[in-house]
């Protein structure tokens, strides 16, 4: 196991007067993230999800403790870009979003599969919109919550003098297709054509959560933008892999795992770093370390900008 620097009120300022997005709050590293921004008395905390009796379960280990932070659970099916953009503006109506952590996601799962949506039943490998799975859930449904969110980061900065986007991203970006990095053409598409297929697209859609988060950091400067990738360690993602996946996991990041309750502390760290402190549109490994995981395809702005386009005109009817 990996030894980590971090102290929750040592790297952590009181969040007084913050208000705060996660996205899959429900479960997993988004609710441990919740629980522990929650000790450091975030005016309110907004968690997305499918799950109400999870929200529910997180809210009331929240309520347990000293903390005086209001957690608001907003249903949200990540799949579903109808069900995305009416969470997101319920989240539009706040005075104030200090920050946004973009963390709910999928890995590794196959083409075929049973997904518990607002239209329940069969989905081979796509959302309900007819994205490939990985990326439309991990990459899409996050770029349309921050493209509507963002007047309301931009008018928080202007008035309270910050405001984050936080990209929930992974160093398996390096398992992104060859001579692509992403293949635009088939992201309507299972994309069942890989050896690795699982991983492949999971980390098309990670080199995804990337590049958009430094293209962000590019275009809206006003907004600090900070990449967090947040380790290997035994979250749900993992534990429900089958063996030959877990060992792709374990074997791949021999000396890298980190302890079951330390797979959020990154991107806690990214919440309470100073920004005089902080790099613009960088990406940080557990905890606080800059990256030097980069690929050629992260640092690819003619790929960064080809994803912006892409994105923006997927999302044109949403955005309207």
């Amino acid at each position: 196991m990996v030894k980590l620097d971090f102290d929750l009120e040592r790297d952590v300022p009181e969040l007084t007067d913050k208000v705060i997005l996660i996205t899959g709050g429900t479960h997993g590293l988004g609710a441990a993230t919740a629980k522990m921004i929650a000790n450091r008395n975030a005016t309110k905390i907004f968690i997305t999800g499918r799950n109400e009796h999870a929200a529910q379960q997180v809210i009331a280990d929240i309520k347990a403790t000293v903390s005086n932070t209001e957690v608001n659970w907003i249903r949200c099916d990540h799949a579903d870009l109808a069900s995305v953009k009416t969470a997101a503006i319920e989240v539009s109506k706040e005075p104030r979003l200090d920050v946004l952590i973009a963390n709910a996601g999928i890995m590794a799962l196959p083409p075929v599969l049973l997904l518990a949506t607002t239209n329940a039943g069969p989905h081979k490998g796509l959302t309900k919109d007819g994205y490939e799975l990985h990326f439309g859930i991990n990459h899409l449904a996050h770029a349309l919550i921050i493209r509507t969110l963002l007047p309301l980061l931009q008018k928080t900065a202007r008035q309270h003098g910050e405001a984050r986007i936080i990209p929930i991203s992974s160093l398996a970006l390096v398992l992104a297709p060859r001579g692509h990095g992403i293949v635009f053409k088939d992201l309507k598409t299972t994309q069942a054509y890989w050896l690795l297929g699982k991983w492949q697209r999971y980390a098309q859609s990670k080199l995804a959560n990337l590049i958009y988060g430094r293209e962000l950091a590019r275009r809206y400067p006003e907004i600090l933008t900070l990449i967090a990738d947040p380790g290997p360690s035994n979250t749900g993602l993992v534990s429900s892999l089958g063996f030959l996946d877990k060992a792709i996991v374990y074997l791949g990041n021999i000396n890298r795992f980190l302890d079951d309750d330390q797979g959020h502390w990154n991107q806690v760290w990214t919440v309470g770093v100073p920004k005089a402190q902080a790099q613009q549109g960088e990406l940080y490994e557990p905890v606080g370390r800059l990256s030097n995981g980069y690929t050629h395809w992260c640092l690819d702005e003619n790929l960064a900008a080809r994803l912006w386009d892409w994105t923006e005109e997927e999302l044109k009817p949403w955005l309207a």
